[in-house]
């Protein structure tokens, strides 16, 4: 499967994707949740949330931010 074909059967129209921006902004808030989901695990793992969890966690809202950013211009 391309990955023109992946992001079509996402529902997203067409004109959606043709942004870079968009792309762009979809690829960082995808990193941005594996970060704060790997946050997480790790804090499970852990069984506590210490200075590294916190900061992941942290770097992983701030990597959302910036895709949502990316996404609303």
């Amino acid at each position: 499967m391309t990955l023109t074909q992946l992001f079509a059967a996402t529902g997203a129209p067409g004109s959606f994707w043709a942004s870079p921006s968009n792309v762009h902004g979809v690829l960082w808030l995808a990193i941005g949740l594996a970060g704060i989901g790997f946050s997480l695990v790790l804090a499970k793992a852990l069984k506590r949330f210490n200075g590294l969890v916190w900061a992941l966690l942290g770097v992983g809202i701030a990597i959302c931010a910036y895709g949502v950013w990316r996404l609303a211009s």
